[in-house]
C-alpha cells in the first residue's frame, strides 16, 4: 500500500474543496467533509496498491495546488522494522535502551530529532449467548394448567477498546524506537520513580526533552479525533496507526 497526501494546508481549507474533488475524483460534499479539520495537515487523501496509481494521484493534487507528498510501502514502519524498547537509562550524553528480544542500542541525545507521542488503540469485538426463559400461554393451555415456558437464545456484540500511551523516537538513521508505557520497565538507576506508571512515563518523556530541546515535539496523536482527520475515512486508527506515525514523521523530519 502507498499513501498520497496533503499537508501544510492554509487557514481557510474549504477553498480548495472543488481541486480536491477534482483530483480525487470524488464529490465535493465528500471533499468539503475531508478538509474539516483543524491545523494545516497532513491528511492522507489516497492509498493505492499500485505505485503508478498513487504517484498520478499526487502529481494531480499537486497541479490542484496542494503540498503533496507520496509515503511509499517501505516507508510505514512495521512492528518487526521496529525496535520495541523494553529497559532504558538514562546516562550522561546517551539514552541506553534494550528491547525484549535483549538487543541494546545507545542513542546519543544530540542527535535525536523527533518525539511523536500519541495513544494506541485496540478494538476487540466479541460474541455473546444469552438464553432467556419466557413464560409460555400456549404451552401452558395445552399442557392442561401446568406452568411452561420456552427458551430463547439471544446473540449480541460486545465491544471493548484498550488504549496505551506510547511515543516513537527518531534519531538519524537508526530503526523507529517505540516506547510504550505498559511494556516499560522503570527500575533504570538514577530514574526518579513516579507513583505511577502514567507518572512515570510522562517523567521519561520530559527527561527526553530537556535533554535534546531542540527535536520537535508532536502529540497530535493522542486523540482519536485527530488520528481519524489525518487518516480520513479510508483507514482505521485501530489498524492504520502506523501509517499516521509513519506520514506525521516523514513529513516533521523533512
Amino acid at each position: 500500500m502507498h499513501i498520497a497526501a496533503i499537508y501544510n494546508l492554509p487557514d481557510h481549507k474549504n477553498d480548495l474543496a472543488e481541486a480536491l474533488a477534482a483530483a480525487l475524483g470524488i464529490t465535493v460534499y465528500e471533499a468539503h467533509s475531508r478538509l474539516r479539520f483543524p491545523g494545516k495537515g497532513p491528511l492522507v487523501a489516497a492509498s493505492c496498491r499500485d505505485l503508478e496509481d498513487v504517484e498520478r494521484i499526487t502529481g494531480r493534487l499537486v497541479s490542484g495546488g496542494f503540498d503533496a507528498i507520496v509515503l511509499y510501502h517501505d516507508e510505514i514502519d512495521s512492528e518487526s522494522a521496529q525496535f520495541i524498547v523494553r529497559k532504558f537509562r538514562l546516562d550522561d550524553d546517551a539514552l541506553d535502551i534494550e528491547s525484549g528480544k535483549g538487543q541494546h542500542l545507545s542513542i546519543e541525545y544530540r542527535s535525536i530529532d523527533l518525539l511523536l507521542h500519541g495513544t494506541g488503540i485496540a478494538g476487540k469485538t466479541e460474541i455473546e449467548t444469552l438464553k432467556e426463559r419466557k413464560f409460555s400461554l400456549g404451552r401452558t393451555v395445552l399442557s392442561g394448567g401446568l406452568v411452561m415456558s420456552r427458551t430463547k437464545k439471544i446473540t449480541r456484540e460486545i465491544k471493548t477498546e484498550a488504549r496505551e500511551s506510547f511515543f516513537n523516537l527518531y534519531s538519524g538513521s537508526a530503526p523507529t524506537l517505540v516506547f510504550r508505557e505498559g511494556a516499560l520497565v522503570y527500575d533504570a538507576p538514577g530514574f526518579a520513580l513516579k507513583p505511577s506508571r502514567v507518572a512515570n512515563f510522562a517523567h521519561l518523556i520530559s527527561e527526553l526533552r530537556q535533554r535534546q530541546p531542540e527535536a520537535a515535539f508532536d502529540d497530535r496523536l493522542l486523540r482519536r479525533a485527530e488520528q481519524t482527520a489525518l487518516l480520513g475515512p479510508l483507514l482505521s486508527p485501530e489498524e492504520f496507526l502506523n501509517v499516521a506515525t509513519s506520514l506525521l514523521a516523514k513529513i516533521l523530519r523533512r
